[in-house]
């Protein structure tokens, strides 16, 4: 196993590096002081990647938060996500629109949310020659299955150096995750420890958060670090930020890993990216 630390980072397949973990900002808050505040939490417990969208509403806090922190820009890793705009070619426009709410003079990674049919090969055109004049350092997509990765690489040129996706106990995307890494192409999980604490009384993971003296969510976390996918947990407590983070003193066995595994029944929680318009 890897001997990884909360401050490793894993190279895409453009040679770009991204942190073992990311921090996740969607719904954290409705006001921006809260937003800030909560944010400038995440980088000071040693959050460097941060995971938001147009649709988040969270942009300008996050922007300020990395001003205020006085840690050289180049230190982070900022993705944001396009959605709606695909549906009214307004890609670049959303680009350079982050781009300004953050403050901002690149991204390190922008990503196409969701497979929107008829948008998704257009919009990701543009994003390839923001790509070539290094506007954007890297492109990613979200909530893509194979065969619309597929249909991608017939039309466009620029491998997405990361899928991320509803990846959880309950819903492991086995084939998914092994087209992906034939192709280089590195798995993140977004709400990898569930909403509304689902997993929190599930069995086997209370037993072996118990044999392990960790907490559920750092079970799952360690879980996904062990699959080599990359969690990008969220929380608006710097308490639950701290125990997302503590996750590299331990490694999970096979026989553990095993259980966990067993547990997926491919329950999906989110919408059908086949069906997304």
């Amino acid at each position: 196993m890897e001997n990884l630390t909360f401050q490793s980072k894993r190279e895409l397949n453009n040679k770009v590096k991204i942190p073992v973990m990311g921090f996740g900002v969607a719904e954290i808050a409705e006001d921006l002081p809260t937003q800030v505040k909560i944010l400038r939490e995440a980088i000071e417990t040693g959050y460097r990647m941060f995971d938001t969208a147009q649709i988040y509403r969270s942009e300008r806090a996050l922007g300020i938060a990395i001003k205020e922190s006085g840690i050289p820009r180049q230190e982070f890793f900022i993705s944001t996500k396009i959605f709606e705009q695909q549906r009214y070619n307004r890609t670049t426009e959303s680009v350079f629109e982050s781009l300004r709410k953050m403050g901002i003079e690149y991204l390190d990674r922008f990503v196409l949310h969701w497979p929107i049919a008829g948008r998704y090969i257009q919009s990701y055109k543009e994003m390839e020659k923001l790509y070539y004049s290094g506007i954007i350092r890297s492109l990613g997509v979200s909530n893509f299955e194979i065969w619309h990765i597929r249909n991608l690489l017939v039309h466009c040129d620029v491998i997405p150096v990361t899928n991320q996706v509803e990846f959880n106990p309950t819903y492991t995307c086995i084939e998914q995750r092994k087209f992906c890494e034939k192709l280089g192409i590195q798995m993140e999980a977004y709400t990898p420890i569930g909403r509304g604490g689902r997993f929190l009384n599930t069995e086997p993971l209370v037993t072996i958060a118990n044999r392990y003296k960790k907490s559920v969510p750092q079970i799952i976390l360690r879980w996904d670090i062990q699959h080599n996918v990359i969690p990008v947990p969220r929380s608006g407590r710097r308490v639950h930020m701290e125990q997302n983070a503590d996750i590299f003193d331990f490694e999970l066995d096979r026989d553990d890993m095993k259980l966990i595994d067993g547990m997926n029944c491919d329950d999906r929680r989110n919408r059908n990216p086949y069906t997304t318009e």
